[in-house]
């Protein structure tokens, strides 16, 4: 795998402006002044792994209670005391070092290389994705317009940027289905390594995601979402295989963020979170060894909600937070749980359990390497008709998300499981969405209005209507 951080440099270069230092000499190779579809392609995917795998998953995961927040930076964030000049990066790392780039991508590619067109979309698509979630109403139809002279672009409903992320999609799998390319992704795909079939499998598959999402706004929501499961594992999404994952290698540089940031830089201030771990004691799930440690007793122990308490406490353990770890971004699994989700609604309660009972049993192999064990299959991964719920398929999709965003969308959308808010808490309940950026209220004359930390339990975002 290329060093992502000679991957991130170079992207910098190609991105800064640049002087012709003695008139006349050669241009070395080594140093484009254009950027070309690889170069761009590999910038947006590391942009993608910074969103879904770095600071957004790790305090998504605080607030949906997989882990705790008891030191430092950390437990501030755990008790949602988060403000606008928290998340400047974030927010720069989405539209500067994503969209922007992903756009440039569609643009440079061209008509002859519909291949790296659709994947622009496709990824386009998961970072509107993440920042819609996460903020509600952003900036989109007029974002990226700085070069034209607008620098201060209006924010867009939710509902009409979701609406563009499946417009987007259908513009994705109809380019991702043409054969001629000029240029062909390969090694610049870390996610796929360039097959256009798996990402047009992906596209179906956060196509599902999103027909989900408007579930509390979208009556029909299920119809829509049993479609694109269908066409997602018709496309190939059929087993964990097809799994887009963020990729990390062994040098420090490369290492996985969660463990860059757990393990390494800022060792003790997030640990296992009690709500998750006292879930998997309960039911005696056979991967709580791989995602926590054992603590000094031998068991397996989260920290309670406001503890500052680190000893005893269990930590991440190697499946989740070791150096190259991958971080799931959209999974077979996933698939799995929206179309026993789906199902459930539809009133087709046969096909739900057995979607469910295959996701379950689909997890357990993919983290311990080894078919569920027969006692497990017998307790969580054998409902009938007869015996499923919405709240078993939603908690076993909580306990399989660990360090995705998605189990905190599960459940600001649906309030499974049942959280209660940390003690430290400022505000009266669990924050449901994030400031926007300092940088917007400062810069942005179509700023709709701060989001102060007060606000964050209070002003839910559109789909969140629990």
């Amino acid at each position: 795998m290329k060093k992502l951080f000679a991957i991130i440099l170079g992207t910098a270069v190609l991105f800064t402006s640049c002087k012709k230092w003695v008139s006349g000499h050669e241009v070395s190779p080594n140093s484009p002044s254009e950027a070309n579809p690889a170069l761009l392609n590999s910038a947006c995917q590391l942009a993608i792994f910074a969103t879904y795998g770095g600071s957004l998953s790790r305090t998504t995961s605080m607030w949906a209670q997989h882990s705790e927040g008891v030191s430092n930076q950390s437990l501030d964030q755990g008790a949602y005391i988060i403000d606008e000049g928290d998340v400047e990066n974030e927010w720069g790392v989405i539209y500067q070092g994503g969209l922007k780039n992903m756009r440039l991508l569609e643009k440079t590619a061209g008509d002859g290389n519909p291949a790296y067109q659709g994947m622009a979309k496709v990824m386009t698509a998961m970072m509107l994705g993440v920042a819609t979630d996460l903020w509600g109403d952003i900036p989109w139809t007029e974002a990226l317009d700085g070069e034209a002279g607008n620098y201060s672009a209006k924010y867009d409903s939710q509902e009409s940027i979701i609406a563009a992320i499946q417009t987007m999609l259908d513009d994705a799998v109809v380019l991702l289905d043409k054969p001629d390319n000029a240029l062909a992704p390969g090694s610049d795909d870390f996610i796929y390594g360039g097959d256009a079939g798996k990402w047009k499998a992906l596209a179906y598959a956060i196509k599902a995601r999103y027909a989900m999402r408007i579930s509390n706004r979208d009556a029909n929501w299920h119809t829509k979402a049993l479609d694109y499961v269908s066409k997602a594992k018709a496309a190939g999404f059929t087993s964990s295989a097809a799994d887009a994952n963020c990729v990390f290698g062994t040098k420090a540089n490369e290492y996985n963020q969660w463990y860059a940031f757990t393990q390494v830089e800022r060792s003790g201030y997030m640990l296992a979170g009690a709500k998750l771990v006292d879930i998997m004691n309960s039911i005696n799930d056979p991967r709580i060894g791989f995602y926590f440690t054992t603590n000094d007793s031998g068991q397996y122990k989260g920290a309670a909600l406001g503890s500052q308490a680190v000893k005893n406490i269990s930590d991440f353990g190697s499946y989740f937070a070791s150096q190259t770890s991958v971080t799931p971004l959209a999974t077979y699994v996933e698939l799995l749980f929206i179309e026993a989700e789906a199902q459930f609604a539809a009133g087709n309660k046969a096909a739900a359990a057995t979607a469910h009972n295959d996701a379950i049993k689909a997890h357990v192999e993919l983290v311990t390497g080894s078919p569920a064990p027969a006692a497990y299959v017998t307790s969580q991964a054998s409902e009938t008709a007869g015996s499923i719920t919405l709240d078993k398929i939603l908690t076993h999709k909580y306990v399989s998300g660990f360090s995705m965003i998605e189990p905190y969308n599960d459940w600001r959308r649906t309030g499974v499981p049942s959280l209660s808010p940390s003690p430290l808490a400022l505000i009266t309940g669990i924050a449901r969405r994030y400031p926007y950026s300092l940088d917007e209220r400062l810069y942005n004359t179509k700023f709709p209005g701060a989001i102060g930390v007060n606000d964050l339990a209070d002003k839910k975002v559109w789909w969140d209507s629990k």
